[in-house]
This record gives structure tokens, C-alpha cells and sequence, in this order.
């Protein structure tokens, strides 16, 4: 066996579709599918079963599919182990989004080069479907991510529970009106990001439940060109307060809490199964304290769900 052929065929299991696979993989289908039958030859074992759906693995696949796992993990591990052995920092690539990194980038970006110092931190700042897109293609080694789904590649904890706003230009009345029922959100004319975006499933996985239709008049690939579509009153949007937090210090934008039903998502810490070092306590225990800035920062509108590490086990400066 080759250590590429059982990364080929992680990806292939963890994907359950060869083409899929090959995508991400950045590979021809041919190519991939050349590798996975060479391996299988090599075993002497069928180790996917090849469908109309796509592929699943075989019992012989799934056990070789745990023991790929393993066997990636302590190469990963071994790696970054002996980069640190000699002397030269760990490279992490980190993914987070603009609402966490407009509340808390800077600090975030200072914090992590006085508390991890055997770690060189690559921040990449993308929305969170396109930051899980690249954690499955192993662009990322870690991700800060909304509402990941469950994914036998990709492991994910719930870290923080966020409320989402309803945004508009200010008015003396609804300054003064407090929360905003889901109707009355959606009534509108909204301005939302890509459907493939949380907040547009989330908006309209919520109207659907309602029987109700919401008016996307815009769809924008931008907040900030959301946002400033809601500056000049020609539209409204539902967003993270993280986005519009200084307008809304300045009073130039109005969010309102949204109720009846709330609309909310979930942070996530998430990372490749296969992809860990030996020594992350540091680097988790400075991500939990980066979530508790984060939802100190947010206020109100969330709250934490669980940490990485206890906080009594918490001590390293």
C-alpha cells in the first residue's frame, strides 16, 4: 500500500461518490479511480462497493478505512512533531469567518503570536461554506465555521449559540419596538448572500415551516455591499451582529432580535479526522479563550454551548 492511495481512498469513503472525490482531490476521475483499484488489487479485497448513488465501502473497506485514519493521524502528528523538534514553528492553516474576524481579528491575529509561539497561524477569512469546502479539500487544518454539517471526514465541536439579526436603516419607531417577529423580517425587500450561505438556509428553512414566502430582491456575494444596500435604506437583511456591529454603535443601522421563531446558527471549531499534533492543548485552550471573547464581544445575541479544554485545565499563558 501506498500513503497515497489510502489518502485517495479516505476521501473517496468520507465523499461516497468517486467523481465528488476526484474534485476536491484536484485529480482526474480515471486517475482516481486507477489509484483505487490498484489498491484493491494490491489487497487482493473488493473495498468499495460501487453503485448507482455512488460508492460505499465494503466491510473490509471500512475496516481499512479506520485503520487509513489512524495511520494518516500518527503521520501528521509524526511531522509536525519533528518540525518542532527542529526548532522551526508548526504551521497551522485557520480558517474563521468576516463576523468573527471583524469582532476579533486583531486580537485574535496579536494574541496567537504571544501565546503560540511554536506556532506560525495562517488565517484565511472566507464564509462558512466555503471554509468547510476547503477543510474537505485539505486546504485548512482548522476552521471557526457556522453550522457544519456532520460529515464522517471532518471532526466538529458546538462551541457557541448565535442569535441572528434582522437589519435596517434607523427610524424613530423601530428604535423604539424591541423585537421583530420572523414575519415581520421577511416582509420586506431583503438583501442575502448565496443560497449556498447559513443565513439564507437558515431564513428560508424557517419561512417554509411557516408557509411563508420571503422576497429575496437582492443577492449579493458581499456584506459589505449588503450592508451598504441597508445604510441606504433600499433594503433590509438578517445578519450577525458582528457585521454591523459599528454601525449599530453609531446608530446608523438598526438590528433587532429576531423572534417567533428566533433564527440562530452555531459555531463550530472543525478539523480533518485524520489531521491533528501531539501538543494542541495550547492551541485549543487560546481558541476557547478566543470563543469567549467572541461571545463577550456579541453580548446578548449568544451564548457558549462547551469548550475545548476545562477551564481548570486552562493555565498556560
Amino acid at each position: 500500500m501506498k500513503l497515497r492511495q489510502l489518502a485517495y481512498f479516505v476521501k473517496v469513503v468520507e465523499v461516497g461518490n468517486i467523481t465528488r472525490a476526484a474534485e476536491q482531490l484536484n485529480l482526474a476521475q480515471t486517475a482516481l479511480g486507477i489509484q483505487i483499484r490498484n489498491l484493491e488489487d494490491s489487497l487482493q479485497i473488493q473495498l468499495l462497493d460501487r453503485h448507482s448513488r455512488g460508492v460505499s465501502a465494503t466491510p473490509a473497506g471500512k475496516l481499512l478505512y479506520e485503520r487509513a485514519i489512524e495511520i494518516l493521524q500518527r503521520i501528521e502528528e509524526t511531522r509536525r512533531d519533528l518540525i518542532a523538534l527542529g526548532g522551526e514553528k508548526v504551521r497551522i492553516r485557520f480558517g474563521a469567518t468576516p463576523s468573527i474576524l471583524k469582532l476579533i481579528g486583531t486580537e485574535l491575529l496579536v494574541a496567537a503570536n504571544a501565546q503560540l509561539p511554536n506556532i506560525a497561524l495562517e488565517v484565511v477569512e472566507e464564509l462558512s461554506f466555503v471554509l468547510t469546502d476547503a477543510l474537505e479539500r485539505g486546504e485548512l487544518d482548522y476552521v471557526l465555521a457556522y453550522d457544519i454539517e456532520d460529515n464522517p471526514g471532518i471532526r466538529r465541536i458546538a462551541l457557541l449559540e448565535e442569535d441572528l439579526l434582522h437589519v435596517s436603516a434607523p427610524n424613530g419607531k423601530q428604535q423604539q419596538e424591541g423585537d421583530i417577529s420572523f414575519r415581520q423580517a421577511v416582509v420586506g425587500d431583503l438583501a442575502l448572500v448565496s443560497n449556498r450561505d447559513i443565513i439564507w438556509k437558515r431564513v428560508q428553512e424557517t419561512a417554509s415551516r411557516l408557509s411563508l414566502d420571503v422576497k429575496i430582491t437582492y443577492q449579493v456575494q458581499s456584506n459589505e455591499a449588503i450592508k451598504a444596500l441597508v445604510l441606504h435604506g433600499v433594503a433590509q437583511s438578517i445578519m450577525p451582529y458582528g457585521i454591523v456591529a459599528e454601525e449599530v454603535k453609531k446608530g446608523q443601522i438598526v438590528a433587532r432580535r429576531i423572534g417567533r421563531p428566533a433564527v440562530k446558527r452555531t459555531l463550530f471549531l472543525a478539523h480533518p479526522s485524520h489531521r491533528s499534533f501531539a501538543d494542541e492543548k495550547p492551541f485549543l485552550t487560546f481558541i476557547d479563550r478566543m470563543v469567549d471573547r467572541l461571545t463577550t464581544e456579541v453580548g446578548p445575541y449568544a451564548h457558549t454551548i462547551d469548550r475545548l479544554i476545562p477551564l481548570e485545565q486552562a493555565n498556560f499563558v
